[in-house]
């Protein structure tokens, strides 16, 4: 279990010791020296984490080598063997930290009281240890973290007094400097296990392209971890020099190949970035936000935005009226055109902000989804809304922005119109149950459509065409299909047939029902007689 060292100049004692632990505790590994110099020797080879150890020994004696003990990271449990109640000596052994002072000889009892009680210290001492190994990983695993929270508070412009102390001893000497942010937008799956990994390829990847003379220190943002800021220890001119330029070119070009499509933009210089790195990652964040209309894979910097940017989203086009006439007149055609325009209007003017921009359009879009409701179903209409918010807000390129509005046009279109057609079929069916019911009544195709609110020419129309015949072909028809039923099925007379149907005229009904069907009412009914007594 534990190794044990006695150091005795005399064998008797030794070797009486050595028997006695054997005894008490038969699983310890127990070795011994005459005095401190072979103490030491024998140490040197074993790990040894118990020492006897006597006071009085030639060469070296005991109080000598716990003072050579005392030096070790590690020194092992130290108890003192003396045959004398010295004060001086006790006094001595107490300041070197031994564990007991034992005088000899030592009885059985004493000796298993002191292996318990050094048992307890080894393990208390061991506890500790693995404690304290413990906090120490934390610490390690925890301060990367706090060391970027520090960073991200400071960009932020969130920092001053004790952390900003503590802030200047984690970054390099630095006076001017740049912020520069990468921002991941893609990464293939079967390159990289994860974001993660991806994350920590593109610091290294940075950092190497950057190189020792830039003194650039890099941590991902808290809120956005998919960019990475870069703090850059270096004038304006060498950041910005065509040499470092293409570095970053092509180092965005073997990142893409690798399977990670990065975007870099660049901050304002400050002559005095500690003070000032917020107003630099400001304006860096402000032209990474143009890859919304730039696309990815480039290097951005505001002062060459800056001069094409009107920063204006105007309030309403002309086209806008116009997309609603589209969509009402179920024009696809027509719709993507006025989008076409109304996208390249607003680029035509100067590249505004990418967030006015997407509000500008979010307005236009939902204002026609708004427009259309009536003619939605209540959850699609609620679902439409909620996806196309969501998608504007967070398109991260114009043209995926272009794409989606003509996508949810087209389905909107679609659903539109299968709505209406849904309706018209709706509202047919209900007019037709309504003859149905009521062709023994007096029916008119103008009380009709006023039942179902159609204005008179409008119900004609749409009733021949949802039919392929007219109001009062149908009606007609309709009444003379229930007469041929009451001739078949009742011994009715004709003209009260007839007058059950619609008819007033009995002649009348004679003279249709012959030109519908070739023979008279009567005719039909001997007819029908006939080929019922013949089948039975």
């Amino acid at each position: 279990m534990y190794k044990l060292l006695i150091v005795d100049d005399e064998p008797r004692h030794r070797d009486g010791l050595a028997n006695l632990i054997g005894k008490l505790r038969p699983d310890y590994q127990v070795f011994k020296a005459k005095n401190g110099n072979e103490a030491l020797v024998v140490m040197a080879e074993n790990p040894i984490d118990i020492v006897f150890s006597d006071i009085r020994m030639p060469q070296m004696d005991g109080l000598q080598l716990l003072e050579k003990l005392d030096s070790y990271d590690k020194p092992p449990i130290l108890v003192v063997l003396s045959g004398y109640r010295q004060f001086e000596y006790a006094q001595k052994a107490i300041s070197l930290g031994v564990c007991e002072y034992l005088l000899k000889p030592v009885d059985a009892a004493t000796m298993k009281h002191t292996l318990e009680k050094i048992e307890r210290e080894i393990t208390a001492n061991h506890t500790q240890l693995q404690e304290n190994e413990n906090a120490l990983i934390k610490l390690n695993q925890t301060l990367p973290i706090y060391n970027d929270h520090l960073m991200n508070q400071w960009i932020a412009g969130h920092i001053e007094g004790k952390s900003l102390s503590e802030l200047r001893k984690l970054l390099p000497p630095i006076e001017a400097g740049t912020v520069m942010l990468t921002e991941i937008n893609a990464f293939r799956s079967a390159d990289f296990i994860d974001d993660f990994q991806a994350k920590q390829f593109l610091k290294q990847q940075i950092e190497q392209t950057l190189g020792p003379a830039a003194g650039s220190v890099s941590f991902f943002l808290e809120d956005r971890r998919s960019i990475l800021v870069t703090v850059i220890s270096a004038s304006s001119f060498e950041i910005r020099s065509s040499e470092t330029l293409d570095k970053l070119r092509a180092c965005i070009r073997k990142m893409k190949e690798d399977g990670l499509e990065i975007t870099v933009a660049l901050g304002s210089n400050s002559e005095d970035i500690i003070r000032l790195a917020k107003q630099s990652y400001e304006d860096a964040k402000r032209a990474l936000s143009y890859q919304f209309f730039l696309g990815s894979a480039i290097i951005l910097s505001l002062e060459e935005i800056v001069p094409a940017a009107s920063g204006q989203v105007l309030a309403k086009y002309r086209e806008e009226e116009e997309l609603l006439d589209a969509v009402r007149e179920s024009d696809k055609e027509k719709a993507v055109r006025l989008i076409h325009v109304i996208f390249e209007k607003q680029i035509n003017q100067g590249l505004p902000l990418p967030e006015a921009f997407r509000e500008f359009i979010l307005r236009i879009v939902v204002h026609l989804i708004h427009h259309f409701k009536d003619v939605m179903l209540e959850d699609y209409y609620k679902d439409l809304l909620r996806r196309t918010e969501e998608s504007i807000k967070h398109s991260p390129f114009y043209s995926m922005l272009k794409n989606f509005v003509i996508d949810m046009l087209s389905e909107m279109i679609d659903t539109i119109q299968k709505t209406r057609n849904w309706k018209k079929e709706m509202i047919i069916k209900t007019c037709l149950q309504y003859i149905e019911e009521h062709y023994a009544e007096d029916l008119f195709l103008e009380s009709v459509a006023s039942k179902f609110y159609f204005n008179t020419s409008y119900f004609s129309h749409y009733f021949k065409v949802n039919t392929g015949i007219s109001f009062s072909q149908y009606l007609l028809r309709t009444r003379l299909r229930k007469g041929k039923e009451l001739l078949e099925e009742t011994d009715s007379k004709i003209y009260e047939i007839s007058k059950l149907i619609g008819f007033k005229d009995t002649k009348y009904f004679n003279r249709v029902f012959k030109k519908e069907f070739g023979v008279t009412p009567e005719e039909y009914r001997r007819i029908t007689v006939n080929i019922y007594n013949a089948n039975k």
